[in-house]
């Protein structure tokens, strides 16, 4: 055994030798030196570049021919401009072959358009669009999949949504002669199953949306928050939580009652990262938000989204726009770059819809039987969506100069405030006397941001912005 043991020492003495002989000859890899990181620098876009930007397409149907025909000029600005940009809110797919289904809860209608309606747009003009809306999972992740599908092979380039999220807030690029155009987009209203995710481990990541999540709190008197603590069943001291909202006690409470909104930090950090890289690799840089809130009826941003458009226009953006309350909200140039805090609808064709999902027929209790769904929608439309202020909206075509906005001009559109049928939501030029209207309501609600607008035959004109209306002060706005 002793004879053994000697042995075998030998060769394990042997072996080592060769393998620290073997060792030595190898090239030794150099450790990696630390990386200097530091801000890319980036060139703006070519003088006198020109974006058309618009809110909502609600566009279910081609409507191309008709549009054409009745509305060229409209269709002209759409095309002369070396960019333009809508929000895509619905999903496109063939019911005979989907593999999606309508969700058991839809941002507020199940939209449902036809795929061919994604070329029509391409034809119109369109370019880019943000997908990141309460709509974009109306028909499931098989349903938002199809839809990003059909949205590249009709030849328009979108972001905001995703098969993970790391994807819904990639910047997407859209090239063209001035430059590259990206375009980051999120979405602070959705519906909570519409939230992307990343993979972690074996987890696989979630379809979804680029999301700008906040907490609300509702902002009561120190008597009110009493009355709620006591019915939520609260510890005095403890944060008072009752209905889905939290609530705080402020010395200015008002009835109705306030809501203040606090930023999800992580998304906003996400959000403004996505917005630097895509400054470093292109030369213009829009950011898209759907916003709701505070409300449909609020023709006033809520305050975090003039914070968050700020701090976008500081992280990078060349434009900001918002759009979500089917209505116009005012604008506002800060730093030389505009933010459009809502371009309201550009098509609105909820009314054209031939199907809809059982739940919405149980959600208003009608029989199928007896109602056609342009009867069921009609009526639905007429409270929800009868206000003419929904179906009035603008076209605003900003141009740049040494990476600033030297001018934008606003071409008011009537999406048929009094039509019925097939022609209710269809885009057209304004009559002059709801020309007239639109652009006073936006003087009116630009006001407060220092902006001015004039009128000059027809047309909303914004001029003189980088001979020193730059500063982006915000002056007397309600922060909610």
């Amino acid at each position: 055994m002793d004879r053994k043991r000697r042995v075998s020492r030998t060769v394990g003495w042997l072996a080592g030798l060769v393998l620290l002989a073997v060792s030595a000859s190898l090239p030794v890899r150099a450790q990696a030196p630390a990386l200097d990181i530091r801000p890319v620098p980036s060139t703006p876009i070519a003088d006198g570049f020109t974006i058309a930007a618009v809110g909502d397409l609600i566009y279910l149907r081609p409507m191309r021919a008709t549009i054409e025909a009745r509305a060229p000029q409209l269709v002209k600005l759409l095309r002369d401009a070396d960019a333009t940009f809508g929000n895509f809110k619905t999903s496109v797919l063939r019911l005979d072959s989907t593999k999606g289904a309508p969700q058991a809860e839809s941002g507020g209608t199940w939209m449902l358009g036809d795929p061919a309606t994604v070329p029509d747009l391409a034809a119109l003009g369109f370019d880019i669009v943000s997908h990141a809306n309460n709509h974009a999972t109306d028909w499931g992740a098989e349903g938002l999949a199809e839809t990003l599908d059909h949205l590249a092979r009709g030849g328009l380039v979108a972001a905001g949504t995703g098969r993970t999220m790391a994807a819904a807030r990639q910047p997407a690029y859209l090239d063209v002669p001035a430059g590259r155009v990206a375009l980051v987009a999120a979405s602070s209203t959705f519906t909570p199953m519409s939230r992307a995710a990343d993979p972690l481990g074996n987890v696989p990541g979630r379809p979804g949306v680029n999301t700008l999540r906040t907490e609300r709190v509702g902002q009561v008197s120190e008597a009110d928050l009493a009355v709620i603590r006591r019915l939520a069943g609260g510890k005095e001291g403890a944060q008072v939580r009752l209905g889905g909202l939290r609530y705080e006690a402020v010395a200015d409470a008002r009835t109705p009652m306030r809501l203040h909104y606090i930023v999800n930090r992580a998304d906003e950090a996400a959000n403004l990262r996505a917005v630097r890289q895509a400054r470093q690799n292109g030369n213009f840089v829009a950011f898209s938000l759907h916003n709701h809130e505070p409300g449909n009826a609020s023709q006033t941003p809520a305050g975090f989204a003039v914070d968050f458009a700020h701090k976008v226009i500081d992280a990078g953006a060349d434009a900001f726009f918002g759009h979500g309350p089917h209505q116009l909200r005012g604008i506002e140039i800060y730093k030389g770059k505009p933010i459009f805090y809502s371009l309201g609808n550009f098509a609105m064709m909820n009314n054209s819809l031939d199907v809809v999902p059982a739940d919405m027929v149980e959600q208003f209790g009608v029989d199928p039987a007896a109602v056609t769904v342009p009867e069921l929608l009609q009526a639905r439309n007429a409270s929800s969506f009868g206000d003419d202020v929904l179906y009035e909206s603008v076209i605003a075509v900003s141009r740049f100069e040494g990476g600033q906005v030297s001018e934008i001009r606003l071409y008011p559109i009537d999406l048929g405030v009094l039509a019925t049928g097939a022609a209710k939501g269809v885009p057209g030029p304004a009559d002059a006397v709801v020309a007239q209207r639109i652009l006073e309501r936006l003087q009116r609600l630009s006001a407060p941001f220092g902006t001015r607008i004039s009128i000059e035959k027809g047309v909303g004109i914004i001029r003189g912005i980088t001979r020193g209306i730059t500063r982006g002060i915000t002056r007397g706005i309600t922060r909610p």
